[in-house]
């Protein structure tokens, strides 16, 4: 199974998706129930920008140097892309949704702690569904 360069940069969001989630979301969903502030937790912030910033480095390094082609940028690369942030806008929109019903229907999520943890959650999964979407659109186009 021979992939793209497009679809290895996709594989790499998909990767670090669930390197964020096994890594990083056991110690907010340790601490959904205290409430969350930025500025006790400036550790843990910084930890995820510098894990971050060095994992895309990296792989994006290795990526360039493994092809050295120019990705092509032609009309089925826009559908494709077109279609995942729909699907990504879409789970976005419905997370919202869902998220406000919580809200209103349950005082314990009233402090920050669970909200923060939800919130990320949401934003991890909608994430990695756009980006498999992605990948499944790409290899079955």
């Amino acid at each position: 199974m021979s992939l793209s360069k497009k679809e290895v940069s996709i594989l790499i969001e998909i990767i670090f998706s669930v390197l964020f989630a096994v890594i990083f979301m056991p110690y907010f969903y340790e601490n959904r129930l205290n409430s969350f502030d930025f500025n006790d937790n400036p550790g843990k912030i910084i930890q995820i920008v510098v894990f971050s910033a060095i994992y895309f480095a990296v792989a994006y390094s290795l990526l360039e140097l493994t092809y050295k082609d120019k990705m092509i940028q032609d009309e089925r690369d826009d559908l494709i892309s077109s279609k995942s942030y729909k699907l990504g806008y879409l789970l976005y929109e419905l997370s919202l949704f869902v998220f406000i019903g919580i809200l209103a229907s349950d005082s314990s999520f009233q402090n920050s702690g669970p909200i923060t943890f939800i919130i990320l959650l949401i934003l991890l999964i909608v994430s990695f569904t756009k980006s498999i979407y992605q990948l499944y659109l790409y290899r079955t186009s």
